[in-house]
């Protein structure tokens, strides 16, 4: 059966809503909860309080798109099994996912990563003026190697979300050169959780951790994988492949409409883990 445009956006448009309603509804926030989100994500100015954290950042368009993505669809919910996880988050940006995870895990203990400068001066101060305990926040870019990079952030707007290592990331793009270092150097023991949001750079981190010996202390991962990242050839598969050849099974999220289009650059998700021994 054929459907019109129009028809189709909509039904595509209530399918979307249905699965957010299912999203959030796994939060169970409380009505106060709820009027504390959405007050935030209308906020004007560069700083609000979200839920029971106060949180500065750069630009409005980032921070409502992250803060729907973390707190109202729970996009790094994950049941650690222990009130006091380790967790890396890298690729933090302002740090919206470390404060996620420090209202499910007060206790938790986290480490946080973030290439640029401008944004990682944010991500420090939101730790620092909501009295995270536990919490380190780096200046640096996560890769295989040490030294320095040269990194790719927005040419027109501050805290953008797709800054990278690779320069089709954006459009409109400014260089600067930044520290870059190897995550394997900042784990001396299991992790609960590895986020990897490193817009490009997740196949070097990776190669790190496999080469170092580090990768089998990791317990679960939510990776943001940049399929066909300004316009490479596919090699999703060998980044599979390595997840596989180190234990981990995994499920995909990602979507493309239509399944026909090529040469679509996409943000796939990925949530790996290692199996409970029956």
């Amino acid at each position: 059966m054929k459907l019109n445009g129009s028809f189709s956006k909509q039904v595509s448009r209530v399918s979307r809503a249905v699965d957010s309603i299912k999203r959030m509804s796994r939060l169970h926030y409380s009505p106060s909860e709820w009027a504390s989100l959405v007050s935030a994500l209308r906020a004007r100015g560069l700083e609000t309080d979200v839920l029971d954290f106060h949180v500065s950042y750069l630009s409005n368009g980032p921070f409502r798109y992250a803060l729907r993505e973390v707190f109202f669809y729970g996009e790094y919910l994950f049941d650690a099994g222990t009130d006091t996880p380790v967790i890396l988050d890298c690729g933090a940006n302002i740090g919206l996912a470390t404060l996620f995870f420090k209202r499910l895990y007060p206790k938790a203990r986290i480490s946080c990563f973030e290439a640029d400068p401008t944004t990682a001066s944010i991500l420090r101060k939101n730790v620092d003026q909501n009295n995270l305990k536990e919490v380190s926040a780096h200046n640096l870019m996560l890769s295989n190697d040490e030294g320095e990079h040269v990194f790719y952030v927005a040419g027109d707007q501050d805290g953008s979300l797709m800054m990278s290592s690779m320069p089709g990331r954006l459009s409109n793009h400014r260089e600067i050169v930044v520290k870059a270092g190897k995550l394997s150097r900042y784990i001396d023991g299991p992790v609960d959780l590895l986020k990897l949001d490193v817009e490009g750079a997740e196949f070097d981190v990776m190669t790190d951790l496999k080469s170092s010996g580090k990768l089998s202390q990791i317990r679960r991962m939510v990776i943001e994988y940049h399929h066909k990242i300004g316009g490479q050839s596919s090699c999703m598969a060998k980044f599979l492949a390595l997840l596989e050849e180190e234990g981990f099974e995994y499920q995909i999220s990602c979507q493309c409409d239509p399944i026909t289009r090529e040469n679509q650059f996409q943000d796939i998700h990925i949530g790996a883990y290692r199996p409970h021994p029956n």
